[in-house]
């Protein structure tokens, strides 16, 4: 039976599970484990670190357009079931083509697919950056920017982490997850501040001008990336493909597991941070000010966990960390739904980022290490239709529990959920978290 016909038939085989592929020289040796190096130890390996930078820059112009693209949005139309449709419209392809989007990484050069991605998207800010500073902008063609974005983000989400096993190796692979989700929170927190200035300076095309340019950054990164030369199976397919994929990641109890987590969170968990306007004005009585409070404490208690993992190193017992990170989301929905204190709120919402930011990491990095290199762009697809995929589906629910119950229904509706997906999981897929402490495997060659 060769490799390809085991994953087809999900049998397992030790030579299915010994770590293979590239390091590109820059991951341990396999069968040694690296010396504990600190907080910022991925970021030893130059291609790594050169990539991480790049990420921050252009994160940051991201997040100004998202300030942007709302305010333009808002100001076109005067309505807010249009700017809500713009940003269901966005989501849209992650939630269609997540899976093929993994097949692809699996299949071509993860390097020239994200080159590929990141200039269609910096291109797109160029459009809408044109379009609003010469007049012509409308909801339509922002409509038709966000589907292409949304595009290119389905198709950048699997590449982009599966690459980090590649860059840095499977010791320093839980520091640079956490480290990439310090950075994206840190942007998320100084790229609407800057947006707001420019927005004031010089419009909106100002903001949609600075994030194309900030693609340069990452752009640059990845040009400069080492060729990362790996053996590949061949392919019968897309659509083939993609059920190995998905046979192999069913077959798996710690993988199910973990998808299922990560779907509940997205469910019931992320639609706090989109209804924040919602409870600041509702529950809090504060106005814009207060709302943007509410939002940093969330990237700042974000960063905070992210840091705080990274320190930690390639520990073991990952699996009950997730089952702690995650009860500390439903208690942070729970204490918000709860609080009528502006003060204890900002705490409740900074346990709330840090309880996403970590979860979400550990999870990423157990998938990648529960997969073997041929299929870990497959499994972290479904990773991503699970987190990002039914982030719409989550907005869904919660927004109609809180136009008929109110603000604080739809956040003790999210507690009540993932305490209960927890709940199921601790007494039916619990032993699945067993296998993590012993079974790692990485690559498949």
């Amino acid at each position: 039976m060769t490799d390809k016909e085991r994953v087809e038939s999900g049998a397992s085989h030790p030579a299915f599970l010994k770590p293979a592929g590239p390091n590109l020289g820059l991951a341990p040796p396999r069968g040694e484990t690296a010396p504990r190096r600190g907080m910022f130890s991925s970021l030893s390996h130059a291609p790594f670190r050169r990539y991480w930078i790049g990420l921050f820059l252009s994160n940051i112009g991201t997040w100004m357009q998202v300030v942007a693209q709302g305010w333009l949005v808002l100001r076109l139309s005067d309505s807010a079931l249009v700017l809500g449709l713009v940003g269901f419209i966005g989501s849209i392809p992650t939630l269609l083509l997540a899976p093929l989007a993994g097949v692809a990484a699996d299949r071509v050069d993860r390097r020239k697919l994200l080159l590929t991605t990141q200039l269609t998207q910096m291109g797109c800010a160029a459009i809408l950056a044109a379009a609003t500073g010469f007049g012509f902008v409308s909801v339509p063609l922002v409509a038709a920017v966000a589907i292409v974005n949304g595009v290119a983000n389905a198709f950048t989400m699997p590449s982009h982490q599966s690459l980090f096993l590649d860059l840095v190796g499977r010791q320093d692979l839980l520091n640079a997850i956490s480290l990439n989700s310090m950075q994206f929170n840190l942007s998320r927190v100084i790229g609407p501040v800057i947006a707001g200035l420019t927005i004031a300076a010089f419009g909106e095309a100002g903001c949609f001008a600075l994030n194309s340019v900030s693609y340069l950054a990452v752009i640059a990164a990845l040009a400069a990336l080492p060729r990362l030369s790996r053996r590949r199976a061949g392919s019968r397919g897309a659509w083939v493909d993609l059920r190995i994929g998905v046979r192999f990641a069913r077959r798996r109890p710690l993988i199910v597991t973990l998808l299922a987590i990560a779907a509940s969170l997205a469910v019931f968990g992320t639609p706090a941070v989109t209804l924040a306007p919602l409870f600041a004005r509702k529950l809090l009585h504060v106005g814009p000010e207060g709302l943007g409070g509410m939002l940093s404490a969330v990237g700042l208690g974000a960063a905070a966990s992210a840091l705080f993992l990274a320190s930690l190193g390639d520990f073991r017992r990952k699996g009950e960390a997730i089952l702690l990170a995650s009860f500390g989301f439903a208690l942070s929905l729970a204490g918000l739904g709860v609080s009528r204190s502006y003060a204890l709120s900002l705490a409740f919402l900074a346990l709330l980022g840090a309880s996403m930011s970590s979860s979400a990491s550990l999870i990423n990095t157990l998938l990648q290490t529960s997969a073997p290199d041929r299929l870990r762009g497959r499994v972290i697809s479904l990773y991503a239709l699970a987190w990002l995929g039914l982030v719409p589906v989550g907005n869904l629910q919660a927004g109609a529990v809180a136009e008929r119950f109110g603000p604080a229904a739809a956040l003790f509706v999210g507690a009540t959920g993932i305490a209960l997906t927890l709940l199921t999981v601790r007494m039916l897929g619990g032993a699945a978290f067993d296998g993590e402490r012993t079974v790692r495997p990485t690559a498949g060659g």
